[in-house]
């Protein structure tokens, strides 16, 4: 009589049925407890493997009786490459894979690992005594040996996913296992993907899992996870001091120490502070967090969100599903922490004598943080009763909608210069480049001139200016006193024109343009005859005024109807307008820009913008003494953060001496009062 193998493996291949999930989660089958009873019989393990094989996918769910801990009704046993036990939302997402697989008509690769009771006892993962099963060992070693497979097979691409399950519904543990793809990457046989498996792919699995039940020592990660949590928010805090010190950072700090208010009690500043006076010091110690945890930190920054990711579900299998997450929690105190290591460290920075430049820090802020300061000024104007803080709440506001509507203009023209960029490298030398380049120099170089203060053009911008606003202005804002029938001429001749070129989809050119200037969904014909629509109307009320200016009543009969259509005329512009705009926000936020051909573009414009870009250029610039302050609060940092590693190490699950700290401050602030420390 041979002897029973400690593992085997079979699989076999089907196209994708969103029922083989339904079938191997089957609740006769599964139980999310640790303990389970083993079923006794007489049957061999390869026998399981191959009755098992053939009822996949014809099996119907049973609702037989399952033991599940209180609170855990709703979680499924599942598990994936990510989950030791699916929740509703996760099992809905698998549940559409599947069906995007199934619609796409790729493979589901079906395989059973089927262990031997005496291979399980022997690795203490089974008690014949009481069938108790360590099913969460059995689930990682899966999750160890999928991937390697995966890659032997070369389908460790992002259309891979996988699931599985372990059934004890037979005599021998078995994990039911279904791999397939949301779009087929496999090498097509026949007109089909290829379905069989190499040899050695099924014998790494195999191996892997055989090795990974008897290891032992693996079963050690528990508890080398605080530890390893530890050492990873010990890299953030690190890198977050040796990247202050660059360059970009350093001017963040700047800009930081400019808007703090001066507070005559220095431990106001924390991140705690809701304080309309320290909100723009707040949002921009934010942003400077932000932009360190999503570039220089990033790296380990992740390692530590995975590291937390995996503490909590070994607590949730450890104690129960309702385990809450803890990632926000801890995302909002590093966050918190490092923010106010950096006003700690401009505490200690003494007042020198700086000109507060209110308007590089308004730039710095950027369009999304300045209308969030412009919403809060706008209430606490709406609330105030003094005449005296409303009229400096109205300055401050009408100056922060000025510069966001200049930021606005110059994030248009660096968009501008990027998408010529885009059609010199990636299209295709000939006329239509050189008409959709120049389309965009022209609008480029009008967006330039409406920087420019009117009082401020010469003679020859003046009439540059009014040649490219009757070219390429917004139609709605032509008003009706200026309008002419020269201008709507021009109008009408340059949107034929551009029309006819752009309708010619097929070019690379065109597609590069319409993409980047967001109109591949945009019915270009409508889009043309709405803005001729819309000019005709205003040179109709402009001649009906002329006309009928004798005789109100007659005028304003004729022009009712007018002004009618315009306005919804009007509305429909707007909402294809919108479209643009969303399409184009969409597209940058998935495009990086490229700084090199950006600065070539901004050459090639140099001579038009040099008198513009002059004018804004800041005045202001940094004491000496106060770059070295800030240079040494920035290595102080280094000092502050190795007593936050120190006091994380002794316990991670505890507040920590700066966290008593901070509230420490925060009461005595707020009581005036000294606490015992």
């Amino acid at each position: 009589m041979t002897e029973t193998p400690d593992i085997i493996y079979t699989q076999q291949f089907v196209a994708a049925n969103v029922q083989y999930l339904d079938y191997s989660e089957r609740e006769e089958a599964v139980d999310l407890l640790n303990d389970f009873d083993l079923e006794t019989g007489e049957s061999n393990i390869q026998h399981d493997v191959d009755e098992n094989l053939a009822g996949y996918l014809g099996y119907t769910d049973r609702k037989a009786a399952t033991k599940l801990e209180d609170g855990l009704t709703g979680v499924y046993p599942t598990f994936t490459q990510d989950s030791l036990n699916l929740t509703h939302k996760q099992h809905h997402e698998l549940a559409d894979k599947i069906r995007e697989a199934q619609k796409n008509k790729s493979m589901l690769w079906q395989g059973v690992v089927s262990f031997n009771p005496d291979f399980l006892e022997r690795a203490k993962l089974y008690d014949p005594e009481t069938g108790v099963v360590n099913q969460r060992a059995i689930k990682r070693s899966v999750q160890k040996a999928i991937p390697e497979m995966l890659k032997q097979e070369e389908l460790n691409v992002p259309e891979t996913f996988w699931w599985a399950d372990v059934h004890l519904n037979t005599n021998h543990v078995h994990v039911h296992i279904g791999i397939s793809q949301t779009k087929n990457t496999r090498p097509l046989k026949f007109g089909e993907p290829k379905g069989t498996f190499q040899a050695k792919s099924l014998k790494k699995i195999k191996s892997i899992v055989h090795r990974e039940v008897e290891d032992k020592v693996s079963r050690k990660q528990d508890i080398n996870l605080e530890k390893k949590i530890d050492e990873l928010k010990k890299d953030v805090v690190d890198q977050l001091k040796e990247n202050l010190q660059q360059q970009q950072q350093q001017k963040i700090l700047e800009q930081i120490w400019y808007a703090l208010p001066n507070y005559k009690d220095k431990r106001r500043w924390r991140a705690s502070n809701n304080s309309y006076d320290f909100r723009e010091a707040k949002l921009l110690a934010g942003k400077l967090v932000d932009d360190l945890l999503k570039t220089d930190l990033n790296q380990d920054y992740e390692k530590y969100l995975l590291a937390i990711k995996q503490k909590d579900s070994d607590n949730r299998e450890k104690y129960g599903q309702n385990i809450s997450d803890s990632i926000p929690k801890k995302q909002k105190d590093l966050h918190d922490y490092l923010m106010n290591r950096v006003f700690d460290e401009l505490k200690k920075v003494d007042a020198v004598s700086t000109k507060n430049n209110f308007s590089e820090r308004v730039k710095w802020l950027g369009i999304e943080g300045n209308n969030e300061l412009i919403e809060v000024l706008s209430k606490q104007l709406k609330n105030t009763k003094s005449d005296i803080t409303a009229k400096k709440l109205k300055k401050e506001i009408g100056i922060r909608k000025y510069y966001v509507g200049i930021l606005i203009k110059e994030n248009k023209n660096e968009n501008y210069l990027d998408q010529i960029s885009e059609l010199k490298e990636k299209g295709l030398k000939n006329n239509v480049q050189d008409y959709l380049i120049n389309d965009l120099q022209e609008k480029y170089c009008l967006g330039v001139l409406q920087l420019i203060p009117r009082n401020k053009r010469d003679n020859d911008n003046k009439t540059e200016y009014q040649k490219l606003v009757n070219k390429h202005a917004d139609v709605s804002q032509l008003s009706v006193k200026k309008i002419n029938e020269e201008t709507v001429a021009q109008k009408n001749q340059y949107l034929d024109e551009w029309l006819k070129v752009v309708k010619n989809t097929k070019d690379p050119n065109v597609q590069i343009y319409l993409k980047n200037q967001g109109l591949e969904n945009v019915n270009l014909s409508e889009y043309v005859d709405l803005q001729k629509r819309i000019m005709q109307a205003k040179l109709a009320i402009k001649d009906n005024n002329k006309k009928y200016a004798n005789n109100v009543s007659l005028r304003n009969q004729k022009n009712g109807k007018l002004f009618k259509q315009l306005k919804k005329d009007y509305e429909d512009l707007k909402n294809i307008n919108s479209k643009i705009d969303l399409n184009q926000t969409q597209i940058r936020l998935n495009q990086t820009s490229n700084s090199k051909n950006v600065s070539r573009q901004k050459n090639e414009s140099k001579s038009l913008a040099k008198k513009e870009n002059t004018e804004r250029k800041p005045t202001n610039s940094v004491s000496p003494r106060l770059l070295s302050k800030l240079s040494s609060a920035l290595t102080s940092v280094k000092k502050e953060g190795q007593e936050r590693i120190n006091a994380l190490r002794r316990n991670l699950d505890k507040e920590d001496d700066f966290e008593k700290q901070d509230r420490i401050d925060e009461i005595e602030t707020e009581t005036g009062r000294s606490m015992e420390r």
